[in-house]
């Protein structure tokens, strides 16, 4: 099993490292995957513990995006500070000649071997993979997958093969369904930040709104529009799994919110947990398709606005 240690950014992209972190450790598992805020204990010494690290490493990916060279306003370059957590894990990998694999994010460049360090030598050289946070991710994840194992083997079998024989065993039509299967595509992270965050958003609101303060039923209508809204825009600007997980988040997010709300009213009030009326039914069915059509609403609104807003930004 190879041991992977992800170096980016966190200001840069600690949204994609995580995104990328939960892909590999379900390809090559947990403990083959190291990233600092998954990893690093509390009250250790990052620069002695990231080196120690190195020690057990097979490959270095380090993830480079827009302002991966950590430039401020007022024009300082974290990078050429010599106490800069980024410079200190390539100059390490460097100095104990790791394989690094540099991945730009969402058509991020390599920066320039003058805007570099001169202790990272060639850096500016090495071959770049491209990871892009749209429906394309699964594939350039394949890739990087690809480029990992023979990066760690370069002459001989692929490191998935070799740790994973389960799934050359489960080629085929059987192994193609799974990976459409859009369960399959959501991580750990996208449920946490777009279906449970959300979702106890949504039943601290019903629980202020209608058992404590008892206020007008809108104001909670309201707040089944907006805070789905803004989970689906947030994930296909920050995340984008594909149209297909997006669909099962909206909808299991409409009904597991719709479901929990009626459960919390029945707990506070007594009533029966089951509609009891036509109307009752409906009612329900009117906030669970709410929460979902508003979701998806987000998504898609957020499609064309980040097209836009990146056009905008390869004309600078």
């Amino acid at each position: 099993m190879p041991k992977i240690v992800i170096s980016y950014r966190r200001s840069d992209t600690a949204a994609m490292a995580g995104r990328i972190f939960d892909r590999l450790a379900m390809h090559y598992g947990d403990d083959a995957v190291f990233m600092d805020i998954a990893n690093i204990p509390f009250g250790i010494d990052y620069r002695s513990h990231f080196r120690q690290t190195l020690e057990r490493a097979d490959v270095l990916v380090s993830l480079i995006a827009a302002n991966w060279l950590g430039r401020s306003e007022a024009g300082i370059v974290r990078m050429q500070e010599d106490t800069d957590a980024v410079r200190v894990e390539i100059e390490a990998a460097l100095e104990r000649q790791i394989p690094m694999i540099p991945v730009l994010i969402d058509g991020a460049k390599m920066p320039d071997r003058g805007e570099l360090p001169a202790s990272f030598g060639n850096f500016a050289y090495l071959n770049a993979a491209e990871i892009s946070s749209g429906r394309d991710f699964r594939i350039h994840m394949e890739r990087l997958i690809a480029a990992i194992d023979q990066a760690v083997m370069p002459t001989g079998a692929p490191v998935s093969s070799l740790t994973q024989p389960s799934r050359t065993r489960t080629e085929g039509p059987q192994a193609a369904s799974t990976s459409n299967n859009p369960f399959v595509q959501i991580s750990r992270v996208e449920i946490v930040r777009y279906f449970l965050a959300p979702l106890a958003v949504l039943l601290v609101s019903h629980y202020l709104f209608v058992n404590s303060l008892n206020l007008n039923v809108n104001y909670l209508r309201l707040v089944c529009v907006l805070v789905p809204f803004v989970s689906g825009f947030a994930l296909y600007w920050m995340d984008d799994p594909g149209a297909g997980p997006a669909v099962v988040l909206g909808a299991a997010l409409g009904l597991a919110g719709d479901i929990a709300m009626t459960i919390s009213e029945s707990l506070y009030s007594g009533d029966p947990m089951l509609p009891q009326t036509r109307f009752e039914w409906l009612n329900n069915l009117q906030f669970a398709g709410t929460i979902a059509l508003s979701f998806i609403a987000g998504y898609l609104l957020a499609r064309p606005l980040r097209a836009m807003w990146r056009t905008r930004l390869s004309k600078k």
